[in-house]
This record gives structure tokens, C-alpha cells and sequence, in this order.
């Protein structure tokens, strides 16, 4: 029988896991749909590789080696932490925790707010390309979180099972 507290931990892991993934699903729907209305608009011989060669170094680079690779296991574990750690605080704004925005070492809370900051400005600045270039790089960028979201979701099937 699992006890009330054991419950409560489980339940902030999935929040967790969860809330990343809906964060997520919905930058990748939402980039996703732009890049492929920028491709049903048509695409020029050098558009079309642009986007293939850009697609191919977004998935490799930040949805493999990034995301797959380095960010997954962290959020997993913190994830996995939840499960038992005590503080109420950090169960419910639990995605936050996972994120290491808050709960971590001062150091890693710099860090995850800082890359946090960047992928801020990086959107503000994808915002202001002109079509087709926005649209070729908000695809790629919804590919590789697409292949983030993946390793995360059989990352955590593997944890949690």
C-alpha cells in the first residue's frame, strides 16, 4: 500500500512531466504550423534545402544532443526527485522545479533561467526574419522539439514503469 505522501510525489512527477511536455507540444504546434504554411505557400530548389540542411542540424543538434542527450536525464531526475522531496512549494509548481528554475543549486537556477532568457530573444529574433526564412526555421525548430518531447516521453515510460 502506498502511503499519502508517496502518492503526492508521484502525482508532482507526473505534473511535472506533464506540464514540460503541454509547454512543449504547444511551441512545436504552434512553429510547426507556421513552417508549414510557409511551405504549402511554395518553396524555391534553395528554400527547400535550406530547410532540409537546417530540419537535419535542429534535430541532430538540439533535439538529439541537447535535448535527448543532456536535458531530458536532468528533468527526468528532477522529476524523479519530486517523489521525495517534502516541500509543497516545489510539488505544485512542479514544471518549474523539473525546468530547475527554481529548487536547484544557485548555480543551475542561473543557468536554467539564463537558457531561459536566450531561447526568449532567439524567438524575438526568428520573429523578425522575413518568409520563407521564418517559416523554414520555426519547422526546423518544431522538429527538434518534437524529437524532445519523444525522448523525453520514453525517458520518463522508462523511469516511471
Amino acid at each position: 500500500m502506498r502511503s499519502h505522501s508517496q502518492v503526492s510525489g508521484a502525482a508532482a512527477a507526473a505534473w511535472a512531466l506533464s506540464g514540460i511536455a503541454v509547454l512543449f507540444l504547444f511551441a512545436a504546434v504552434r512553429l510547426g504550423s507556421s513552417g508549414l504554411a510557409t511551405v504549402r505557400a511554395g518553396l524555391g530548389i534553395w528554400e527547400w534545402a535550406a530547410l532540409i540542411v537546417l530540419t537535419v542540424l535542429f534535430v541532430y543538434g538540439e533535439g538529439r544532443r541537447a535535448l535527448q542527450q543532456r536535458w531530458v536525464p536532468r528533468v527526468i531526475m528532477r522529476a524523479s526527485d519530486l517523489r521525495r522531496q517534502q516541500g509543497m512549494l516545489y510539488r505544485l509548481l512542479a514544471p518549474l522545479y523539473g525546468l530547475s528554475l527554481i529548487g536547484a543549486s544557485p548555480r543551475n537556477v542561473m543557468r536554467a533561467w539564463a537558457l531561459s532568457a536566450a531561447i526568449v530573444v532567439a524567438v524575438l529574433v526568428v520573429r523578425m526574419f522575413p518568409e520563407p526564412w521564418r517559416g523554414i526555421t520555426d519547422l526546423a525548430v518544431a522538429s527538434a522539439l518534437v524529437w524532445g518531447l519523444a525522448a523525453m516521453a520514453a525517458r520518463a515510460h522508462e523511469a516511471f514503469r
